[in-house]
């Protein structure tokens, strides 16, 4: 899914930490029985993360004040 989606190209100033989020969801939990948990959670931090970049690197103060308050 991550490679489907190439957001390594389409959003070139985000850090590619797949295995990092993983490692994250697979210390959380590592029973078998919660695969699935790991797979959505590593989906989640690594989507929360490319927002987190582009929160960093193009936002205008401005713009980041309404991105926030449409966050919060």
């Amino acid at each position: 899914w991550w490679t489907s989606m190439d957001l390594g190209n389409k959003l070139f100033y985000t850090r590619d930490r797949l295995m990092e989020n993983a490692l994250w969801a697979v210390g959380e939990v590592f029973e078998p029985q919660f695969g699935y948990y790991r797979k959505m959670a590593t989906r989640i931090t690594a989507l929360i993360t490319a927002l987190d970049d582009a929160y960093d690197v193009y936002g205008t103060l401005e713009e980041l004040e309404v991105f926030t308050d449409v966050i919060e």
